[in-house]
C-alpha cells in the first residue's frame, strides 16, 4: 500500500537524484541541458520534505491511528505539544526529521551560492548524495507505514487508541532536545562536504564556505547535548547532569572532534599550509562521528535508556560509515603525500603551530576515550556473544581516564589563548610552575576529594592503574584552572580596549566560550565530588503536616499531596452546568450528560441518587434499585429526561440509556508539595512529582536553588507512593547551577562569534 507520505518521499528521491545528475553535467561536461532547473528541484525537495513532516505531525495530532508510527507513540489522552514532539519519538521520525534538516541546508546553500563556483557546485553534490542516501533510509524505516501493511485486518478496522509515549518522554525538554540533536547532525553535513572537496581537488575557499555551518553545528550539537543533561536532572532522576550513558557520550564525541576541527580551521584561516590536512581530516571524523551516534542508537548493541533497539537500516549506516572512512582515509594520504616541503624560520618545539598540534591531539584522546569506552563493549558483544562492560562502573571509567587529559587541555587553553613569541619564555615559565603545582596537588590528602571515591566497589575491583590515576586529589585541578580563567580575562581585556568593534565582539565572543568551560568544569567537578545524598527516606502518610527529623540534620515535611489525571478529562454531552443554568427548558426533552461518580445515596421510594461531576458542576441522576454499587471516578455517560425530586432543590435526570467512559486518562501524575529544613531552618521548597503511564514511569524532582551563595540545589526524588509511605531521595548539591551558567554563557558567546560574518577573502 502507497500511502501519501510515502510518495512524497519517492518523488523527493527522484528529484534529488535528478539535481544530482544536473550538477554532474555541468562540473564534468559543461553541460548546462538542466543545471538552471537544479536550484529549483533542491528547492523543491526541501517542500515536499517539509510537507511531509507537516503530515505526519497532522496524523499525531488527529490520532489516525492506522499509521504503525503514530498508533506506537501517540494517544487520545495526550497533550497536544507531547502528540507533535512524539513525532520524533523513535527512529523512523528521526530521519525524516534528519533529511529534511539536509535539504534544507542545502536548499539555504544553493540560494546563498547560486552554485557560482566548482567549489560551491561540488559541496552541493556531496550534500545531495547524503541526502538521498537518507532519504533511502527514512523509506526503508518510514514513518507513513499503515497497520494494514503489518496484520491482515479489514480496511475498515481502526484501533480506539495508541500507545502513548513512555512517562520519561513526557517532559518540555522532550521538545527541545531531539530537534536539536537531529539539526546539528544535518548541518554538519555542509562542512563535511566542502572539506572532502578540498581533499578531492585543493580548492581554496572550503573553509570559509563551510565556517558559519561548522559553528552553528557547533552551538546547536553542544546545546543539544547540554539541554540533554538538563533533561537527566530534572527528569530521570539521577541528581546529575552526565551519567556517561552510551547515546549522550556517543553525540559528546563528534563534538568533541567539531571543536578541534574549528580550532584547526582557525589557524588554517590565517596560514592556508598550516593545518592543511588535519583541518579537514577532522570535519570528516565528525561527521563520520555522527553516523556512528546515529549507530549506537539503533544498533541495540548498546544499553542506553535512549536506544532505540535494533533496526534494519543499522547495516546500512554502518556501510555508510565504511565509505567516508575509506575515501577520507585515501584523500587524506594523497594531500599529505602531495603536501610541499615547508621551509619556514626554525622557532624551536615550543612555538603556536605546535602547540596547537598538542591541543588538537588531546581533543582526539578525549573523544577516543569515550569512543573505546562505548564501543569496546559493542565489539566484544559482536565478536564474541557475551555481554561485558568496558569496567565494573562504566561512569568512572570515563572520568578516571578522562581527568588527566582535562587538566593537560586547560594548561594548553592557559598557555595558547594569549601566545606572543616575543614573551615566549616568561610564558612558559609560568606554564611549568602551573604544571609543578598540578602535580604537587595531585599527592595532597583529602577525605573524599579523589578522582575515584577510595569506598565504592569499582577502586576494589579494579586493576592497579585505575587506583593510582584514582588517588589523585582533585584537587590538582584547580591550579590549571585558575591559570586558563587568569589567561581568558587577559585576553578578554585586550579585545575591550579595541575600537574596532567587529573584531572586538569576536574576541569577546571567544573569551566567553572559553570562560564557560571554567564554570561548567568547576559546577560538574565539585557537584559530582561534594553532592549529599540520603536515600533511604520513607514519610508515612499520616506525617502530613509534620515535620520530620530525617538524619543529618536534615527534615522533610510533607505540606500535600495529591494524585492527578496529567490531561482534564473530556466530557460527552452537555455540561452540567448549563442543565443546571436553566433546567426549565429542557422540561420533556431528552439530554445527554457525563461525569464521574462521586456519591451514592439511597432513596426510600425512588430508588439511588447518583452523584456525577464534570469540569462544570455536579448533578443526581435517579437509578430505579435502591441497592447499586459503583465505583468513585467511574466515568458515567446518561441520557435522560429531567424532573424534579421532592425535598431537592435542583433538578436530576431520569436515566434511559447509560455508558461506560474513562475520565483519568492513562497518565497519572502523584504529586507530593514539600518543605526542606537544615537544623530547623527552612532551605528549600516545591513540588516532587511521579508519572505513571503507558511504557513506564517517570521521576520528576522537587529542584529549588535556594543554596545561593554555592549555587546549588536542594533536590528531593519521588518514587511514588508506596505500602502507605511517601519513599523519597535527599540531595544537597552545590555548585550545580555554575554548570548551568557555564552552558548559557557558551551560547551566548558562540552566538557573538558567528554574528560577526567574516570577511570573504574572495568569492565562492
Amino acid at each position: 500500500m502507497l500511502t501519501l507520505g510515502n510518495t512524497i518521499l519517492y518523488a523527493s528521491l527522484a528529484i534529488s537524484v535528478a539535481a544530482i545528475a544536473g550538477l554532474l553535467l555541468k562540473d564534468l561536461k559543461n553541460n548546462n541541458i538542466f543545471y538552471k532547473l537544479v536550484t529549483p528541484a533542491i528547492i523543491s525537495v526541501a517542500g515536499l520534505l517539509t510537507f511531509a513532516y507537516l503530515l505526519l505531525t497532522y496524523y499525531f495530532v488527529t490520532g489516525d491511528f492506522t499509521y504503525e508510527y503514530v498508533w506506537q507513540y501517540s494517544s487520545r489522552d495526550l497533550p497536544l505539544i507531547y502528540k507533535i514532539s512524539g513525532t520524533w519519538a523513535g527512529q523512523p521520525g528521526t530521519y525524516l526529521l534528519w533529511v529534511w534538516m539536509i535539504f534544507l541546508s542545502a536548499a539555504w546553500l544553493a540560494k546563498t551560492t547560486k552554485h557560482a563556483t566548482a567549489l560551491a557546485r561540488r559541496t552541493q553534490i556531496i550534500t545531495l548524495v547524503i541526502g538521498a542516501y537518507f532519504i533511502v533510509l527514512t523509506l526503508i524505516q518510514t514513518p507513513f507505514q499503515s497497520i494494514y501493511e503489518l496484520a491482515e485486518v479489514p480496511l475498515s478496522f481502526v484501533p480506539a487508541d495508541g500507545s502513548g509515549l513512555n512517562a520519561l518522554l513526557i517532559n518540555f525538554w522532550m521538545i527541545v532536545h531531539p530537534p536539536l540533536m537531529f539539526i546539528g547532525y544535518a548541518t554538519m553535513t555542509i562542512p563535511f562536504a566542502a572539506a572532502i572537496v578540498y581533499l578531492l581537488t585543493k580548492e581554496d575557499g572550503w573553509e570559509e564556505l563551510g565556517r558559519q555551518w561548522a559553528r552553528f553545528t557547533w552551538l546547536i550539537l553542544g546545546m543539544g547535548i547540554a539541554v540533554g543533561g538538563v533533561w537527566a536532572y530534572v527528569v530521570l532522576g539521577w541528581g546529575g547532569f552526565w551519567a556517561w550513558d552510551p547515546v549522550e557520550t556517543a553525540s559528546f564525541i563528534p563534538w568533541l572532534t567539531l571543536t578541534a576541527f574549528m580550532h584547526a580551521a582557525a589557524l588554517h584561516r590565517k596560514n592556508k599550509t598550516t593545518f592543511s590536512v588535519a583541518a579537514p581530516i577532522l570535519a570528516a571524523v565528525t561527521f563520520i562521528l555522527i553516523i556512528y551516534a546515529a549507530i549506537v542508537v539503533r544498533s541495540g548493541l548498546f544499553n542506553s535508556v535512549h536506544a532505540f533497539g535494533e533496526a534494519t537500516t543499522g547495516s546500512l549506516l554502518l556501510s555508510l560509515i565504511f565509505i567516508i572512512s575509506l575515501v577520507s582515509l585515501v584523500l587524506g594520504m594523497r594531500r599529505y603525500l602531495e603536501e610541499p616541503d615547508k621551509v619556514e624560520e626554525d622557532k624551536g618545539i615550543w612555538n603556536k603551530t605546535n602547540i596547537f598540534y598538542i591541543t588538537l591531539l588531546i581533543f582526539v584522546i578525549l573523544a577516543f576515550i569515550s569512543f573505546w569506552g562505548i564501543s569496546y563493549p559493542a565489539f566484544i558483544q559482536i565478536t564474541q556473544g557475551i555481554k561485558v562492560n568496558v569496567a565494573s562502573d562504566t561512569k568512572n571509567f570515563f572520568n578516571l581516564w578522562s581527568y588527566p587529559f582535562t587538566i593537560l587541555l586547560l594548561l594548553a587553553l592557559g598557555f595558547c589563548l594569549n601566545y606572543k613569541e616575543s614573551k615566549k619564555e616568561a610564558q612558559k615559565k609560568t606554564l611549568f610552575i602551573v604544571a609543578g603545582l598540578s602535580i604537587i596537588t595531585m599527592f595532597l590528602r583529602t577525605d573524599t576529594f579523589y578522582v575515584l571515591d577510595h569506598n565504592s566497589p569499582f577502586w576494589v575491583s579494579e586493576p592497579p592503574i585505575y587506583k593510582l590515576i584514582g588517588s589523585i586529589s582533585v584537587i590538582s585541578i584547580f591550579p590549571s584552572l585558575i591559570y586558563a580563567t587568569a589567561a581568558i580575562y587577559q585576553y578578554f581585556s585586550g579585545y575591550m580596549n579595541i575600537s574596532n568593534m567587529r573584531v572586538k565582539m569576536k574576541g569577546i565572543g571567544i573569551a566567553i566560550v572559553h570562560i564557560a568551560v571554567i564554570f561548567t568544569l568547576i559546577g560538574a567537578i565539585i557537584s559530582s565530588n561534594f553532592t549529599y545524598t540520603n536515600e533511604r527516606i520513607n514519610m508515612p502518610l499520616e506525617a502530613k503536616g509534620i515535620l520530620l527529623n530525617v538524619g543529618d540534620g536534615y527534615g522533610i515535611k510533607v505540606v500535600d499531596y495529591s494524585t492527578r489525571s496529567l490531561v482534564e478529562a473530556t466530557y460527552p454531552g452537555t455540561a452540567i452546568a448549563e442543565v443546571l443554568a436553566d433546567p426549565s427548558s429542557l422540561e420533556g426533552k431528552t439530554v445527554t450528560i457525563s461525569g464521574k461518580v462521586t456519591g451514592l445515596n439511597p432513596i426510600e421510594g425512588h430508588g439511588t441518587l447518583v452523584e456525577l461531576t464534570d469540569n462544570s458542576g455536579s448533578m443526581g441522576v435517579v437509578f430505579p434499585s435502591e441497592i447499586i454499587t459503583l465505583p468513585d471516578d467511574l466515568g458515567l455517560t446518561v441520557t435522560g429526561s429531567i424532573f424534579t425530586l421532592p425535598g431537592f432543590d435542583k433538578p436530576v435526570l431520569s436515566p434511559i440509556a447509560v455508558d461506560e467512559f474513562t475520565t483519568s486518562g492513562t497518565y497519572r501524575v502523584q504529586s507530593v508539595q514539600l518543605e526542606v529544613y537544615q537544623n530547623g531552618k527552612k532551605i528549600g521548597s516545591g513540588v516532587a512529582e511521579y508519572l505513571e503511564g503507558k511504557g513506564g514511569s517517570g521521576t520528576f524532582p522537587m529542584i529549588d536553588p535556594s543554596l545561593a551563595l554555592l549555587g546549588g540545589d536542594v533536590y528531593v526524588i519521588f518514587q511514588g507512593i508506596s505500602g502507605g509511605t511517601l519513599p523519597m531521595t535527599l540531595k544537597i548539591i552545590p555548585t550545580i547551577n555554575l554548570a548551568w551558567i557555564g552552558i548559557i554563557l557558551f551560547a551566548v558567546g558562540i552566538i557573538m562569534i558567528m554574528a560577526v560574518k567574516s570577511k570573504p577573502k574572495g568569492r565562492l
